[in-house]
């Protein structure tokens, strides 16, 4: 199902990942408890397969050890953790997960309102200058390929 982004993560791309530093599953099963609903299928994938990237300036989000959360500020639940913590936030953004935050002019983040039926979140960018907010991929699969093919 995933064979060409696998394909594209194998040779040298703008994503660098870290062979055998995937998420346990009690990690993502924790993590879904927690948030109340599935995580998308290929970003599951990801995170068992990959765990997380770097791509630039900035960290794709990803699940660590739960006893490291609090001190990893590229982990999914922490960051999504002091988002809710921001009334103005959860009022402005109340289907807003974050997913990449690059040290840029924009966010990318899930759109938990609206999965498919497969289960997959839309991927949005948010462009902060402008305060625009765009579908950028349907599922983190695709998310992940358009990063690669923008940034070689």
């Amino acid at each position: 199902m995933y064979e060409r982004l696998t394909e594209k993560l194998s040779k040298p791309s703008a994503i660098r990942w870290f062979p055998g530093h995937g998420a346990e599953e009690s990690w993502i099963a924790e993590a879904e408890e927690e948030l109340g609903f599935k995580l998308p299928p290929s970003y599951r994938w990801w995170l068992a397969r990959y765990g997380g990237g770097s791509l630039g300036d900035g960290q794709i989000l990803t699940l660590v050890a739960p006893e490291d959360r609090e001190y990893t500020d590229w982990d999914l639940l922490y960051i999504h953790r002091l988002n809710l913590a921001e009334e103005w936030w959860v009022s402005r953004f109340p289907h807003r997960m974050d997913l990449f935050v690059p040290d840029s002019d924009e966010l990318y983040y899930f759109d938990t309102s609206s999965p498919d039926e497969q289960g997959e979140f839309p991927v949005m960018r948010y462009d902060l200058m402008n305060d625009l907010i765009e579908e950028y991929a349907v599922t983190f699969a695709g998310f992940l390929e358009q990063l690669i093919d923008e940034r070689k």
